[in-house]
C-alpha cells in the first residue's frame, strides 16, 4: 500500500520536499533581492535630490561671489579715483606754493608718479 501511495503521488517523497524547500528558498532570495533593489533605488533618489540641492546652493554662492567681486571692483575704482584726485589737489597746491622753485616741482612730479604707481600696484 505504501508503494502505491508513493507511485500515485499521494505520499510526499524526499525529492518533493527538497524541491519545495528549493522553491521557497528562491522565493525568499527573490524577495530579498527585490527589497535590496528598492532600498538602492530610494538611496539613489535621495542622493539625486541632495545633489540638486547642493548644486542650487553652489550656484547661488557663485552668483553672490560674482556680485561681490563686481562691487569690490567698483569700490576699488572709486578709491583709486578719489586717491588720484586728492593727490592731484595736494600736488597742485604744492606746485602753486613752490612756483618759483623748479626743483620742488620736479620733486612733486616724482612723488606724484611714485604714488600713482603705488596706487596701481595696490589695487
Amino acid at each position: 500500500m505504501k508503494h502505491f501511495k508513493f507511485v500515485l503521488g499521494t505520499k510526499p517523497n524526499h525529492s518533493q520536499d527538497i524541491e519545495s524547500m528549493s522553491i521557497m528558498k528562491r522565493s525568499v532570495e527573490r524577495q530579498l533581492v527585490q527589497s535590496q533593489m528598492e532600498d538602492a533605488q530610494k538611496r539613489a533618489n535621495d542622493l539625486e535630490l541632495e545633489m540638486q540641492t547642493l548644486t542650487n546652493v553652489i550656484q547661488k554662492k557663485e552668483e553672490t561671489n560674482l556680485q561681490l567681486q563686481s562691487e569690490l571692483q567698483s569700490q576699488r575704482q572709486l578709491i583709486k579715483m578719489e586717491m588720484r584726485h586728492q593727490m592731484a589737489t595736494l600736488l597742485g597746491s604744492l606746485s602753486f606754493s613752490t612756483s618759483n622753485a623748479p626743483s620742488n616741482k620736479v620733486s612733486c612730479i616724482i612723488i606724484y608718479s611714485f604714488i600713482n604707481i603705488s596706487i596701481s600696484l595696490h589695487f
